[in-house]
This record gives structure tokens, sequence and C-alpha cells, in this order.
């Protein structure tokens, strides 16, 4: 009782709010995961996946973070050269990946705030260099979304090109055509504008990404897509999943897909990221990411004013709010820069206008008091 007694609403960029009810769902009794009762229940989750991935691909379900799954798209994607698109701290992570799993790799690289253009990629792929590129679709640390459907225009240019997507914290807040787009691998993490608890991630995988993977020996174990496919198609997975979360991933993927339906889930992201963004202004502060490329699922907004954003965090705690005073590697190079800091306000998941309205009103409120 003391845990939900004290809990404080997120506001953070992850993990974000999780309805009651979807966590009433992770109390089902456990089941075994090679049973008849488990294949149902993973059978009724596919469909629905593929409806939020706007793909008839397999959409593989994995037991990780979206890390897992940027691992699994190195691995099993990259033959000779991955170009990584980079402009923040997750977009620079993948690739630290492909450099760990001792793939060649080079980077389209940025100033943090910035988007990745789409003659940028254009200019390194008809080098010839490479045959899979990186592009972070949102840029959690940045508040960027960088062009995905302007890139997908340079990327099918180059058909011997994979083309991989980091959706992690803007699938389920905004449309991603995936079959429209030619996205080879897309993945995603649940806990973001999905609003699931953390520890799942999903992503959808073209046949053309499976048939590079047969060609590729040291694939992996624990992320071999061809392992995760043969079991996928009889409703499966190879080792066993964490079951709670498939159980409350089925209920949010009915409330998503048809009780809120998409298209609205993805005008309710619109307007509270429009409705933050005027907010900024309106208080006289700049938005950190680049005018025209800020994202529908999280805000980054420079201190310009200079507010005390620790002592800030610390009275919204108080109130039951959790904040962000925004991404700390960015945030002391800004400082060593003597440019202002970031905050950033998620407007992701399953939160409502009011949920924001009222959010920046106690913002507000102590911004008044001068701190």
């Amino acid at each position: 009782m003391s845990e939900i007694k004290n809990h404080k609403k997120l506001f953070i960029p992850g993990p974000t709010e999780v309805r009651k009810e979807i966590l009433e769902e992770m109390s089902h009794h456990m089941i075994g995961h090679r049973t008849e009762e488990f294949s149902s229940l993973f059978g009724q989750i596919k469909p629905k996946l593929q409806r939020l991935f706007y793909t008839q691909n397999d959409v593989l379900v994995s037991t990780s973070s979206g890390s897992g799954f940027m691992e699994a798209a190195i691995r099993n994607c990259v033959s000779k050269k991955v170009i990584n698109c980079v402009c923040g701290a997750f977009s620079q992570k993948w690739y630290k990946i492909a450099l760990s799993c001792g793939k060649q790799a080079s980077k389209i690289e940025v100033e943090y705030g910035k988007a990745i253009k789409p003659q940028m990629v254009d200019e390194a792929l008809k080098t010839g260099e490479y045959d899979a590129v990186c592009v972070t679709h949102c840029e959690t640390s940045t508040g960027v979304f960088n062009p995905i459907e302007k890139i997908s225009e340079i990327v099918k240019k180059y058909p011997d090109v994979l083309f991989l997507v980091d959706a992690v914290s803007s699938m389920g807040g905004t449309k991603i055509e995936v079959d429209k787009l030619g996205i080879d691998i897309c993945l995603a993490s649940v806990q973001k504008a999905m609003a699931l608890p953390s520890g799942l991630s999903v992503a959808s995988v073209s046949q053309k990404a499976y048939e590079r993977a047969k060609t590729i020996d040291s694939r992996g174990y624990y992320f071999d897509l061809l392992e995760l496919q043969k079991t996928y198609e009889k409703n499966q997975t190879p080792y066993t999943p964490s079951i709670s979360h498939l159980y409350a991933l089925r209920k949010q993927l009915d409330y998503i897909v048809d009780e809120e339906g998409l298209e609205n889930r993805f005008k309710r992201h619109r307007q509270m990221a429009d409705f933050v963004r005027n907010w900024a202004v309106e208080n006289e502060m700049k938005m950190f990411s680049e005018l025209g490329y800020e994202s529908d699922t999280v805000s980054c907004i420079s201190n310009t004013k200079g507010f005390d954003l620790k002592s800030i965090k610390q009275e919204l705690l108080n109130k039951g709010y959790l904040a962000d005073t925004g991404y700390r590697t960015l945030n002391e190079k800004l400082t060593q820069e003597g440019k202002p800091t970031t905050f950033r306000i998620a407007h992701m998941g399953d939160m409502q206008m009011t949920d924001i309205q009222d959010y920046l009103n106690e913002i507000e409120t102590i911004f008044k008091r001068g701190k």
C-alpha cells in the first residue's frame, strides 16, 4: 500500500505511466510457455502488433530492452559496413553497439539538437561502402524527430542497403508505416509511447532482413533472428519470455488499436506536443530541437531563463510529479560551452492533455515564485 500511496506521476521520457488495468493484467497466474494456452496468447498479440507497425512483416517479441534488438539488427543485418546516423546519445549508442559487435561502422554526425537530413544519407550511401543504415527516429536525448519518411526515399535508391530504424520512443505515439517506408527492421521498447512496464521490446523484420541474416555466420545466440523467426511462426518464442508482460501487451494493444484507435492516439500525441511547445514559447524559452523536427513524444527545452531545475524537480517531487532535468551528458556539455542547459517534458503513452496541463500549471506556479 505504501508504494501505491507514494507513487510519483511520471513525466520523464520513459518509463511512462502505466494504467491500473494494465498493471492488474500482469497478475495472471503463470502458464507454461510451451503450452497451447501460451500459443493462443502469443497468436492474439501478433496481428495487433502488425497493425500498430503498419506491416505485413513478422513483429518479433523479446524479453529485453530495445537495446537488445539494436544489437540484433547489427549482428544479423550488417555484412559489409554500417553507417550510423548520430544526432544524440541514443543514436550514438547504436554506433557503439556496432563497434562492440566487431562490425565495420562509420557515422554521419550532426550537432545535438539538429536532425539528420536525407541528402547526408545519400552522400554516404552513394559511396557503395555500406550495406545497412541505422536511423533513430526519435532521439530521446534532444527531442528531435529525424525525417524517416524522406530518408526512406533515399534508401530505396540503394536496394542492397538495409534500412534499420530505432523507434524506441516513438512507436505507439506517431504513425510509422513500416511497409510503405521499406523499413527492414523497426524496433521499439514497450515502456515509452506504448505505455507498458519496462522489460519487453518488439521489432518488425522484413524478408530482406531474414535473407541477409542467412548469409551471416556469427549472429549471436539470444538475438539470432532466424531462431526467433522459427518459433514466431509456431506462436512461440525460442527462450522463456516474460509471460506477465505478454498478458499486459495483449490488453494494451486491444486498447491502442481498437478502443482508442491508432489515428486518435497519434492525434492526441500531436496535440500534447503542440501544447508543450507553445507553452515553452509563451514562457520565453526556446526548443532545443531544430525547428520543424520536434518530436511528438518528448519535448526538449532550453532553460534560457536560467531556472534552478534541480530545485524545481524537488518541488515537483513533493507534489507527486517526477520531472526530468535534461539528459545528463548533454547538459554537462552545454555547461562546459557556457550555453543554457535543457529539460525534457514527456508527452507520450496514455497521458492525456489534462495531465500535461496540470503538470505545466505546477511548473508555472514555481516559475512565478522566481525559482
